[in-house]
């Protein structure tokens, strides 16, 4: 399961996400093409684990060794 799809399950569903996000369902759709790896080019890490409550380890597994 990518960390897109983390996200997604974690509050249900793509548009819920985006909203809480403050971006469009676009950009979360682009980013499920992309291959699911999470971007802060919109959205920090912060806002990315406030919306979902998941830990930046399931969100951002690429930087888990430095954190």
């Amino acid at each position: 399961m990518t960390p897109i799809d983390k996200a997604i399950k974690a509050i249900g569903s793509q548009k819920k996400l985006a909203d809480a996000l403050g971006v469009s369902p676009q950009f979360i759709n682009q980013i499920k093409r992309r291959g699911g790896e999470l971007t802060t080019d919109k959205v920090t890490p912060e806002q990315w684990v406030k919306v979902t409550g998941l830990s930046v380890k399931e969100l951002f597994p690429q930087f888990a060794k430095l954190i």
